[in-house]
């Protein structure tokens, strides 16, 4: 699984550690890191000067308006006309304005994976983040809030403690971390939260339910019932390169190895649907996987086109 930085997000990195050590949160260990990331690349020392900036001009605006304010609080018509404090109200507006939006909105950062692919992402305030198959992510940190918006596919996330709240948000639910590892998943056949360790708290119109270590819930979009379970084994084995089933049907299994090889299955005989299987399989290793299948469930399984499988009963001797 290749794993990479974000990069190109240097900016987002620089007011993470700007703001720590603002906030004179930083331990010696971290002051050390932030030194030799201040030294890896003049990008960096270039995003942490705009930091630096950008935090003196918020803060020679709040002394401005502080200032204008107070003025105005002693407001003498022979000295300033109506018509000045409106000037001068409008004027401070929009000096602040490209400040205040760029502190508070952030720069969207996306990311996406091919079918098949899975990667490996460090985020600009230390957490750790996998994305499964054919997924697709925008993240967005600014300086108040950690934004994921997961438009398909599945994700893992690593939270790094920070004072700044983080957010995901998919198919209409927000999930709110409160200090955890958690995964979801939003795919057309299923929306899913499990988590790890620690909790989340998840908000969907007249929903709101917290999740706690080895919880799991699911939404089924066709029906749109909330199912609470118990997670059994590991959440996310696909970071490994695996999937596990219990006793999953059929047409289960096989739609969820469409996701990763880009092909179709059909079955001959709907009443093969309702056959189930147990097992780990290895994700880069189908064919391997389809012959267990076919042993197990006493099966045939042909291959009648490259993106295409047929599976039927196999033929008593």
């Amino acid at each position: 699984m290749p794993e990479s930085f974000d990069h190109d997000d240097v900016n987002a990195t620089a007011r993470h550690w700007f703001m720590h050590q603002k906030n004179g949160t930083l331990s010696e260990a971290e002051q050390r890191a932030l030194t030799d990331w201040l030294a890896a690349s003049p990008d960096h020392r270039t995003a942490w000067t705009r930091a630096e900036e950008d935090w003196q001009s918020l803060d020679r605006f709040r002394t401005d308006l502080s200032s204008e304010l107070n003025k105005a609080r002693h407001y003498r018509p022979r000295h300033y006309s109506p018509r000045y404090l409106k000037w001068a109200a409008a004027a401070l507006v929009l000096i602040a304005l490209p400040i205040l939006y760029r502190a508070s909105t952030g720069i969207p950062r996306h990311w996406q994976t091919a079918t098949g692919e899975r990667q490996h992402v460090t985020l600009a305030d230390g957490s750790q983040l996998s994305l499964d198959t054919a997924t697709r992510v925008t993240i967005t940190q600014s300086w108040f809030q950690r934004l994921i918006q997961l438009q398909e596919g599945e994700i893992y996330l690593e939270v790094a403690p920070d004072w700044r709240p983080l957010q995901v948000t998919a198919a209409d639910t927000r999930i709110r971390d409160i200090g955890t590892r958690f995964s979801v998943r939003d795919t057309p056949e299923k929306f899913t939260v499990q988590v790890e360790e620690g909790a989340v708290e998840i908000i969907r119109q007249d929903k709101h339910l917290v999740l706690h270590t080895g919880e799991t819930v699911t939404r089924h979009p066709a029906t749109d019932r909330w199912q609470l379970a118990t997670v059994q084994g590991d959440i996310a084995n696909w970071r490994q390169g695996i999937l596990v089933f219990d006793q999953h049907r059929l047409p289960e299994v096989l739609q969820e190895l469409a996701r990763y090889h880009a092909v179709r299955f059909d079955l001959a005989d709907p009443a093969l649907g309702r056959k189930q299987i147990s097992g780990r399989f290895r994700l880069d290793e189908l064919d391997t996987t389809l012959r267990i299948i076919a042993e197990t469930l006493n099966l045939n399984i042909e291959h009648p086109a490259p993106d295409r499988y047929l599976l039927s009963a196999a033929q008593k001797q």
